[in-house]
């Protein structure tokens, strides 16, 4: 059986270190309820189930809150509810719930980001970041971006290029304005192709040299 080897309080809550290896956030009202001390023996695991029934309910709205501001992915809901201190069980449970209710849902979640983000001038590769790093996975962001329309993508980056290209200052060489609208355009995530037909046209350039 492990054992509490230290027990501080931080903010209103108690750190409990488990057998020198993990930490419990407890808080002062469960602290209360059911006192630890240093030394005294604990089955983590029930003493996890022990929190999860009261944790539970609060962790539940808590997540429904993070939804309610804005949409997030699953790993998003479930790093902030274990950042706030929840049990990984708790936490679990309540991402379950929130997934059979059809508050939260990875798929619907990618094609809202790609509908936002593409629709801010960003190009496919810098969207499959930003989702890769919030978790979605490779097939639920795939079929994601399977919406983004080419001749778009082609259109925004113009956009931007021609944008970049009326701040050259006159007499400016125009291999580096090319190579500062390309780097800006990289940035982004648009690909090589539309780089550089974004460029052709921002600079009425025939390409030759880019």
């Amino acid at each position: 059986m492990d054992v509490i080897t230290a027990i501080r309080r931080e903010r209103g809550r108690y750190r409990v270190t488990v057998s020198e290896q993990e930490d419990v956030l407890v808080s002062a009202s469960l602290m209360r309820e059911r006192p630890l001390q240093e030394g005294q023996p604990i089955d983590l695991e029930e003493y996890d189930n022990w929190l999860m029934v009261r944790q539970y309910r609060h962790a539940l709205d808590r997540a429904v809150g993070y939804l309610a501001a804005r949409a997030r992915s699953r790993h998003e809901v479930e790093a902030k509810l274990l950042q706030a201190g929840y049990r990984p069980c708790t936490v679990e449970m309540a991402l379950y719930k929130l997934e059979r209710e059809g508050l939260l849902n990875d798929a619907d979640f990618a094609q809202q980001w790609v509908e936002a983000r593409a629709g801010r001038k960003l190009g496919r590769s810098r969207i499959a970041r930003e989702l890769r790093h919030k978790g979605v996975s490779a097939e639920e962001a795939e079929a994601a971006l399977e919406q983004i329309d080419d001749e778009e993508q082609l259109a925004g980056a113009i956009a931007l290029a021609e944008k970049t290209a009326s701040r050259m200052k006159p007499g400016e060489d125009r291999r580096r304005a090319a190579a500062r609208i390309q780097a800006m355009l990289a940035r982004r995530g648009y690909g090589w192709d539309v780089v550089k037909e974004a460029v052709r046209h921002a600079l009425d350039d025939d390409g030759d040299e880019l």
